[in-house]
């Protein structure tokens, strides 16, 4: 059985067990590709629970938990109970060193903390917000002392206190077409060929699903999402020129 199978057998068996016990079941934080068995099987109309979502603690996040809900529990109080914020933060923030997603997540690691129990880490100013499972928030409070050579302690956020607005740089770029990968090779400054390539890579994801043709048409309010080059809102056409080409506004995250 690969991968994709034990994902799509642990999805089903999570959703069995929470049906037929009437008790909330998740599963680790999954990735945007590991996300796809759980879109497969909801396309397909295969589980048993009436209510179930993919969550990640906040509205944009990347890396989210499938949730299996019993019929007294609504979506918040689904998420309240099986994901904590962390604040990391750094003491004398003014002499620490510019610490990274990269480094934030390799400390964690080095903690021997599983990458399931993890979910998006978000990088601002004088610290970092940690998204990760209730059972582990206490070991990694007690335990995060250091990233590289800084020191930061952590604290448990309310969720009434997490106030996260995204970075977002407004760029108009000029297209074809609203082709995914005429966009993406507009966006990213690539060709053609290598947009293509992504796509045929299944690196590409649209609203957090695998895109699968590169002639997918982009819709105004799509998310998308390119392994290994970042993220961006396809904002729709704002104009055409003389010779045909559309003008179209994106907000890239920087």
């Amino acid at each position: 059985m690969d991968e994709k199978e034990l994902i799509r057998a642990r999805l089903t068996e999570l959703d069995r067990l929470a049906y037929e016990r009437n008790i909330l079941k998740t599963s680790g934080f999954l990735s945007y590709a590991e996300q796809q068995a759980y879109h497969q099987l909801q396309k397909a109309g295969s589980f048993l629970t009436p209510t179930h979502f993919l969550g990640g603690g906040y509205e944009e996040s990347e890396r989210a938990a499938a949730f299996f809900l019993p019929d007294y529990m609504d979506k918040a109080e689904a998420e309240g109970a099986k994901i904590a914020v962390l604040k990391a933060e750094v003491p004398g923030e003014k002499y620490a060193e510019e610490l990274t997603h990269r480094d934030y997540l390799g400390a964690l690691m080095n903690l021997g903390i599983e990458r399931e129990c993890l979910g998006d880490i978000l990088v601002d100013e004088g610290g970092a917000y940690i998204f990760c499972t209730q059972e582990m928030s206490g070991y990694i409070t007690d335990n995060l002392l250091r990233v590289k050579h800084t020191s930061v302690r952590c604290r448990i956020t309310p969720a009434a206190e997490l106030k996260l607005s995204p970075r977002l740089e407004e760029k108009k770029v000029n297209v074809a077409s609203e082709r995914i990968d005429v966009v993406i090779a507009a966006v990213y400054k690539l060709s053609r060929q290598k947009a293509s390539q992504l796509v045929d890579a299944e690196q590409v994801y649209i609203n957090g699903i695998t895109v699968s043709s590169a002639g997918k048409q982009m819709k105004e309010g799509d998310r998308v999402s390119v392994r290994g080059f970042g993220k961006f809102i396809y904002d729709g056409i704002d104009g055409s020129s003389r010779k045909g080409r559309l003008y179209v506004r994106i907000q890239r995250y920087i």
